[in-house]
């Protein structure tokens, strides 16, 4: 037996760990082609590229285990009822079920590896990947002039380029507005011809124009434009320095990340969960307390020193009653007044509670999270296993289309949930386990079926009594 579970594990890590690494690819490769306008042409070092591609591509591991167990776990049961191998075990008394044994056994492995994973290296993962993106997304293009263009990209400069030489320094028929002053271009210079260069650190841009002149409206309180002096000079060098520190990436503090849902682990969620509960019962709270001092009528009567309603235990009718007929028209005027702005607190109240609610959800959905994918390994594994041996298909055809569209279902279903969660129309609790509790009784049936050698994807069982209905009703007739 130990031979044989030996066997079997075998069978199935290579089609695990080849699956598995496809699955991540197709994740990595649907988030390079959605920031790649934000990543690509701003100049950033391989390194920090390498870095973040490297944490992106482990972030998608634990995403991808269910539809890497699911392929994996059919692709092999296929293989053994292909090369009737499953039908050998069988037939030497061998229950599928303790075929499934020691493959269930790494199942069960890789669920508690993929909740270590996902509870205390994701986090880390996740707060380098957000961090890195973050800043890269908000780099600047690096510097690219064209010629007969103008380019805006260096703040404070309008600068275009007649010719640019095949050296890539020497530059032709410069024109540079300079509107530092944001006041116009108040300083404008023209060239034959210079070089650019750039600094050794890269954070500045070294223009020597040759040739030229340079114009300057001076600036004073005239409000006048037509009056303003023209400063106007020649020359036949002239060097200009660009500030390009804003071109080079800044590091943001990962700190301003960490209390992002998913940079914490379940402890933290706990936490952090329940001092928002707390934070919110006590909001609750001092929003009814603020109300019944500010809003009830007692508190509007004395706020207008009218102070007969504390003075008489008397009803709001009886009291208006014995005011006179200005007394009233003040006091609906009052009335209407605190009702305005109680439902203008009332609102304002509404909103933060929604919010509060949002806020909760979101980590209540990742508390969750990382235990369902756990648990969707299992659930999933019990589905592709039995499938691939009703199937009996291996290698990539069948197989594949089959885990697809099932993975496709799960993730679906999955997503919509977790999304109406977020949105606060949905328990995070019942969201989050809603797809794997969905597809276990499925698991369930599939495993009876296919313990019973259930012919459930044969199609000349579902058609022969259909023919032998015709058939009948035909002798009948005759």
């Amino acid at each position: 037996m130990k031979t044989l579970y030996l066997y079997l594990i075998k069978k199935y890590i290579p089609p695990f760990l080849g699956t598995l690494f496809i699955a991540v690819f197709v994740f990595f490769m649907v988030f390079v082609f959605t920031y790649i306008d934000e990543i690509a042409g701003k100049g950033i070092d391989s390194i920090t590229l390498v870095k973040m591609f490297s944490f992106t591509f482990l972030m998608f591991i634990p995403s991808s285990m269910p539809l890497a167990v699911l392929l994996s776990a059919i692709m092999t049961f296929g293989n053994l009822g292909e090369n009737y191998e499953l039908a050998a075990m069988k037939s030497s008394g061998l229950s599928l079920l303790r075929i499934m044994r020691p493959i269930l056994l790494f199942i069960l492995f890789l669920a508690v590896f993929c909740f270590s994973f996902s509870n205390y290296t994701m986090p880390y993962i996740h707060l380098k990947q957000s961090s890195m993106l973050y800043d890269v997304r908000g780099a600047k293009p690096t510097l690219n002039i064209k010629e007969s263009v103008f380019y805006n990209g260096i703040e404070g400069y309008s600068i275009r380029v007649g010719k640019k030489e095949n050296d890539g320094q020497t530059i032709r028929n410069i024109l540079i507005y300079d509107h530092q002053d944001k006041r116009g271009n108040t300083i404008q210079m023209y060239a034959d011809s210079g070089k650019l260069q750039t600094s050794g650190d890269k954070n500045a841009m070294v223009m020597t124009l040759y040739n030229g002149n340079r114009y300057q409206q001076m600036l004073n309180d005239n409000s006048d434009v037509q009056g303003r002096p023209m400063l106007s000079a020649s020359f036949q060098k002239q060097i200009v320095t660009f500030d390009l520190s804003g071109f080079q990436m800044k590091r943001t503090d990962e700190e301003l990340f960490r209390n992002n849902a998913e940079m914490m682990n379940v402890s933290q969620l706990d936490d952090y969960i329940d001092t928002i509960r707390v934070e919110r019962e006590q909001r609750i709270q001092n929003t009814k307390e603020n109300f019944e001092k500010y809003f009830n009528a007692k508190a509007i009567a004395n706020s207008k020193k009218n102070d007969s309603l504390n003075k008489f235990d008397v009803s709001i009718k009886q009291y208006v009653e014995s005011r006179n007929q200005a007394e009233r028209i003040q006091l609906i005027d009052n009335a209407w007044n605190a009702a305005k702005s109680s439902q203008a607190f009332l609102e304002g109240k509404m909103s933060e509670e929604e919010d509060d609610i949002k806020d909760k959800a979101k980590f209540e959905v990742n508390w969750h999270k990382k235990f369902t994918l756990s648990f969707a390994c299992l659930v999933l594994f019990f589905v592709g296993a039995p499938l691939g041996a009703i199937v009996r298909k291996g290698g990539l055809g069948m197989p594949v289309v089959i885990s697809v569209i099932l993975f496709l279902i799960y993730h679906v279903i999955s997503i919509t949930c977790e999304k109406m969660a977020l949105e606060g129309k949905m328990d995070p609790a019942l969201a989050m386990w809603v797809g794997p509790l969905l597809f276990l009784p499925f698991g369930i049936w599939l495993s009876y079926k296919a313990a019973k050698d259930s012919a459930l994807f044969d199609m000349g069982v579902y058609v022969q009594p259909i023919v032998k209905f015709f058939k009948r009703f035909k002798k009948q007739e005759v």
